[in-house]
């Protein structure tokens, strides 16, 4: 690789994973990481598609991820518990080569930190962005820790609220909120009798929730319903607010089916953030620095694609700089062969994004008849997502 020493802002998903197609093909490799080691194990659970699946078999050993695991079947109810459709995706190991899988998101981050640790990556935890400066040989960046310089190339991978992406592209838009509050715990509940099966979705009354049970007996949920201001994160993490949090969602699905108020009822700490959307950005690079992941192309979270579009950057850019020795010409291409998919998931997450927000009476009717067939036609839509394999792409 003509591009031997690169920074890399962000550890999360995109960027270990780029890290470890980087240090494949010869090139040296640091990571700065706002957060600390502690904070990268905390939040839920998230779902990695076959189109992810795919690229993370490749970067780490995934047996570890099925020792508690949810199966990717989707099963939908009403807000009286009848079941009104079924996603059956159990062929999907068959016609993808894998299946995908809801995992913690403290599994996938021990994991990618481990393969680091191993290939000799350094990682810099509580590493917070300052500045960038970019001369005309190299680039150099001022952190709470310091100065880190004389690198090549600056990969900005640190999320939807980029700090890279401001310093870069000062006039860029900003993530919009989108008034929508996403909330969900991981509870043991005694007694609990629900098999290990599908995922149950729930269209509530006034609020959509969403739960499972893993093979080991634990409760996965999530909700998403309406918060119209704002919200400040440490204010989310608040015990206080959180207490508040778990009254208002009794509440809201008090006329729902009774499962739904048990899961709530026997959280003793539940995890809350708000939901964003990401106005597209025109540019994605400069001459010496390329954004990836929700940094350059943030999704909301109704499709679950968030996480295999990231692990689709890294492959696709590692083979970018591999083969154009000019990294303006490396990124430039990166952005072309993205560009057009990543908007085209981005505004189906956005469609199924509203189809969660409270219903009126007669739309309920309609959609308790009518799911069924939408879930279906769902389906073979996600089918050129999930069959995309960027191991396969030629750049």
């Amino acid at each position: 690789m003509n591009h031997k020493k690169i920074l890399i802002v962000g550890g999360g998903i995109a960027g270990p994973a780029l890290a470890i197609k980087l240090i494949e093909q010869g090139a040296h490799v640091n990571i700065i990481e706002a957060r600390t080691q502690a904070e990268m194990n905390e939040g839920l659970f998230f779902g990695i598609s076959p189109n992810g699946m795919n690229i993370l078999s490749g970067l780490i050993d995934i047996s570890g991820i099925y020792e508690e695991y949810v199966p990717g079947s989707l099963r939908f109810y009403n807000a009286k518990g009848r079941q009104i459709a079924e996603l059956d995706v159990s062929s999907q190991k068959s016609m993808y080569g894998i299946a995908g899988i809801q995992v913690k998101r403290s599994v996938i981050s021990n994991l990618l930190q481990k393969k680091l640790a191993d290939l000799g990556v350094p990682v810099e935890y509580n590493c917070k962005l300052q500045s960038i400066g970019n001369s005309r040989a190299k680039i150099e960046v001022e952190t709470n820790k310091g100065q880190f310089t004389d690198y090549d190339l600056l990969i900005g991978a640190d999320g939807i609220h980029s700090l890279c992406r401001r310093l870069v592209f000062p006039d860029a838009p900003e993530p919009v909120y989108t008034k929508m509050l996403s909330t969900g715990a991981i509870v043991k509940i005694p007694d609990w009798d629900e098999a290990s099966e599908a995922i149950e979705m729930t269209f509530g009354k006034q609020a959509f929730f969403g739960f499972s049970t893993t093979n080991k007996g634990n409760v996965w949920w999530f909700n998403n319903y309406d918060w119209e201001q704002e919200p400040d994160h440490k204010a989310l993490n608040d015990p206080y607010m959180k207490q508040n949090i778990k009254k208002d969602l009794l509440e809201i699905h008090k006329a729902d089916h009774h499962k739904i108020k048990e899961i709530i009822t026997a959280s003793q700490d539940l995890f809350a953030y708000p939901i964003y959307d990401m106005p597209a950005l025109e540019k994605w690079h400069t001459e010496k620095i390329c954004l990836i992941g929700d940094a350059a192309h943030a999704i909301s979270p109704h499709t679950g694609q968030g996480a295999s579009l990231a692990l689709e950057d890294s492959v696709i850019l590692a083979k970018c700089l591999a083969k154009y020795k000019n990294p303006e010409l490396a990124f430039s291409r990166f952005q072309q062969l993205r560009y057009d998919r990543v908007a085209k998931i981005i505004a189906q997450a956005r469609k199924v994004g509203k189809s969660k927000s409270r219903p009126n009476p007669v739309a309920v009717f309609f959609r308790d008849i009518m799911v069924k067939h939408f879930i279906s036609m769902e389906q073979k839509k996600m089918h050129w997502i999930y069959e995309y394999n960027a191991n396969n792409l030629e750049v």
